[in-house]
């Protein structure tokens, strides 16, 4: 499977990339726009920096260099791309992970519940408080990483920074969310003896580790929890280089948070925006602007600009129909118009799993070799260039060709109101996942199951099939 094609930094990447000093920086900008490439050209240089300094010093100790990101289908195809522009010597120690991969190994792989265990102790024990099953859940997730346990109190007052209006959350119902869930559960799991992942990340922001990192840079930190960030933060060097790759608008869990309350200084003078779209045409933009426009943003987010594209496509497709009939259609367009040998093709579900199995008996009957990649830690190395992933492990990625099927309610639940905190979250992973087409997408729905989603996106950016 392809990545990233060699690149040569841009002008507006280039301040970025030049800026070798030690510090934070925080580099912003839209999908496309080259924030992950321009952290990793940056990279380079930091590195040749850091060693010159060792061998000023006449020091043994190797450059230590942490690369993380959000999930693991990221992590295996940032490493891809990382070793395309850093040669490890033994003048550098490189690490490039995930942050729940990282911290289990550098703690010493402590047992954590598991995740099913986890969500049934929460929901017996939140049972009382009238909101959605998978709301509280998140809104457990969102307190809890963004509040160190002994500031646990901060959430009754705070502003719910990066979650909706909808459903509303007032202090009473946070005090029952922090008194018969938050803290009972502690109680309960410390009990066990076991670990939550948030654990990993209050231990990292509290205790430092026998050695500490020279460069550490962080991909799609809007989906960081706050914890997360003063765990990282934590483990720097006293000269050191801090980078922060985000873009709000694309973010897609239940995190928020403000850089200061993580303790990082932001200011003009270390921060950067990316403006210009690289990645997509100007229809495929314009496509992805329309599905987000009017959804809250902050400082952080950088929306879709389709006039900043330089290339033109054909308009996105809808294909309206039975599951079946857009498959078919699906596999004659690939055969017709698209060059397996030296295209990638990504077709993107929201939810994965057992959804693929009719997509797979497609592709095997038409002989196009496809391979599997959400939650693979490791970037495929065959000559397929058909990927079947979730919208989820597709954050950050990037094909030639995008399919995004089952924009169904049945795949796409949300609650009622244009605030509701779910709604705007799925706005913007199908957004997301839009963009990360390079020349041509497609989405496909069955009219008598289509989700509302379908009815925020301007008709005027795409083409209806009817298969």
């Amino acid at each position: 499977m392809q990545t990233l094609r060699d690149v040569r930094p841009t002008p507006e990447q280039l301040t970025i990339v030049s800026r070798n000093r030690p510090g934070i920086e925080v580099i912003r900008g839209a999908a496309g726009s080259g924030k992950t490439t321009t952290a990793l050209l940056r990279l380079r240089s930091l590195i040749g920096m850091f060693t010159s300094q060792r061998r000023r010093q006449q020091s043994g100790e190797p450059v230590r260099i942490l690369v993380l990101t959000y999930n693991r289908t990221l992590r295996g195809y940032i490493e891809a791309l990382t070793r395309q522009q850093v040669a490890e010597t033994d003048g550098i120690s490189l690490e490039i992970s995930t942050f729940a991969k990282w911290a289990m190994s550098v703690i010493g792989k402590p047992p954590v519940i598991q995740s099913d265990e986890r969500k049934r102790k929460i929901l017996e024990l939140g049972v009382g408080i009238n909101l959605d099953k998978d709301f509280l859940l998140s809104e457990v997730e969102y307190a809890v990483g963004r509040f160190l346990p002994e500031n646990i109190d901060d959430y009754l007052s705070a502003r719910r920074d990066g979650r909706g209006a909808s459903p509303r959350v007032e202090r009473p119902m946070r005090e029952a969310i922090i008194n018969d869930v938050i803290r009972p559960y502690q109680e309960w799991i410390d009990l066990k003896e076991l670990w939550d992942w948030n654990d990993l990340a209050v231990k990292l922001a509290k205790e430092k580790l026998e050695y500490s990192y020279d460069i550490i840079i962080s991909d799609e930190t809007q989906d960081f929890s706050a914890n997360q960030i003063r765990a990282i933060h934590n483990q720097v060097s006293t000269v050191s280089s801090l980078t922060f790759v985000v873009d709000s608008a694309q973010r897609i869990y239940a995190r928020g948070y403000t850089w200061h309350e993580a303790g990082i200084t932001v200011r003009p003078e270390n921060s950067r925006r990316l403006q210009k779209n690289y990645r997509n045409t100007v229809e495929i933009a314009r496509f992805a602007a329309s599905l987000i426009n009017g959804v809250p943003i902050d400082d952080d987010a950088t929306m879709p600009d389709f006039e900043s594209c330089e290339r033109h496509g054909p308009k996105p497709l809808a294909l309206k129909g039975k599951f079946s009939n857009q498959m078919h259609y699906l596999t004659e367009h690939i055969k017709k118009n698209i060059d397996l040998s030296s295209q990638s093709v990504a077709i993107l579900h929201p939810l994965g799993g057992g959804w693929f199995s009719y997509v797979k008996k497609c592709l095997e009957t038409e002989g196009m070799p496809y391979v599997e990649i959400s939650r693979k830690s490791d970037w495929p190395a065959g000559s397929e260039n058909i990927a079947l992933s979730t919208l989820h492990s597709a954050k950050g990625l990037e094909f030639d060709h995008v399919v995004i099927i089952s924009l169904n309610t049945e795949a796409l639940p949300h609650g009622e109101g244009e605030e509701d905190d779910k709604l705007l979250t799925l706005r913007r992973l199908v957004a997301m996942g839009a963009g990360r087409a390079r020349e041509s997408l497609i989405i496909g729905y069955k009219p008598e199951d289509a989700s509302k989603l379908l009815n925020l996106i301007d008709v005027n950016t795409y083409d209806e099939v009817e298969v």
